[in-house]
């Protein structure tokens, strides 16, 4: 993945129906490429899509609101920093994340470096997903947050991201 800028409404809808008839073909050609494979070990992973928030005013005010922080793309420079410095200092691979941008710029999302092996690998997932946790809040700014929410409630409303951004939808 790479850091782009999202299409604007005109252009997402121009190319939806593109999007849906390919998306489906190529999941029957992988389907079927992949169909008369035995014997491959079953290896499996989870990823976490995290929103970052930036709480605005003191923790008693009746005022104190959060926005949607605007800077994934800083973030995830901090956290892949800190990703190979581990390796370079001689972390094993199971200690070491992946992340990468999701659809906003107030999200990041988060992966084990390596896919975990067989159904015994349900045992290393709490602890990889207590590290991820761990690496992101080292990387945020003390009065940012990361929830792992399906949606910001106030997206879209009045000034709702830190920095401030217009909004470009219909």
């Amino acid at each position: 993945l790479h850091d782009s800028e999202p299409l604007t409404w005109a252009q997402a809808m121009s190319s939806l129906k593109y999007v849906r008839d390919h998306g489906i073909e190529q999941f029957l050609m992988i389907f079927e490429r992949c169909s008369t494979i035995e014997g491959d070990p079953f290896r499996w992973g989870d990823e976490v899509e995290h929103q970052v928030f930036s709480l605005q005013g003191a923790p008693k005010e009746s005022t104190r609101s959060a926005k949607i922080s605007l800077r994934s793309p800083e973030i995830l420079a901090k956290l892949k920093e800190t990703e190979e410095q581990l390796l370079a200092n001689g972390a094993r691979v199971e200690e070491i994340c992946e992340w990468v941008p999701e659809y906003g710029r107030w999200m990041v999302e988060s992966t084990p470096k390596r896919p975990y092996a067989g159904l015994a690998g349900i045992l290393d997932v709490e602890p990889q997903l207590q590290l991820r946790r761990a690496r992101l809040r080292a990387a945020l700014r003390p009065d940012e947050v990361a929830p792992t929410l399906t949606h910001f409630p106030l997206l879209g409303v009045g000034d709702f991201s830190e920095p401030a951004f217009e909004t470009q939808g219909p």
